[in-house]
């Protein structure tokens, strides 16, 4: 009797969490214009910053560490590779999900932060394919 209470609770949990987390997605697409996958996109402009923007603000890391397990959690409920009635995570990604919004709104959050800086560093190396489609007028 205790486990299906315990499944029932995770289930729940694991609903709360999944339908959250496309509210949010839902709410990055907009931010930056996107028609999907507003988390991803986060995450890729995150990718592309000058990695000097590692030391400048510090709950960067977190928050990349942050969005890609919380990314990840999804797809897997999503593609049914992970099980609602089994346990993966805390409501605490709710939690965070919904203070992360409020940061974007209050231009708090990491991209925010990173836009209003300037840095006179180089950004990120290009690779070879990259430098040679330029060269190339082809990218």
């Amino acid at each position: 009797m205790a486990g299906s209470k315990i499944k029932g609770q995770t289930r729940k949990t694991n609903e709360r969490f999944f339908d959250e987390y496309k509210i949010f997605d839902e709410i990055l697409c907009e931010r930056f214009n996107v028609p999907e996958h507003g988390v991803t996109e986060y995450i890729k402009r995150m990718k592309e910053a000058v990695t000097e923007a590692r030391e400048a603000i510090p709950e960067w890391d977190v928050t990349y560490q942050r969005l890609n397990n919380i990314k990840k959690r999804s797809d897997g409920l999503k593609s049914q590779e992970l099980t609602f009635d089994d346990f993966q995570g805390k409501d605490e990604d709710v939690v965070w999900m919904n203070i992360f919004c409020e940061k974007m709104d209050a231009n708090a959050d990491p991209l925010s932060k990173y836009s209003t800086m300037s840095f006179t560093y180089k950004r990120r190396s290009k690779t070879l394919l990259q430098r040679i489609m330029e060269a190339l007028n082809l990218g």
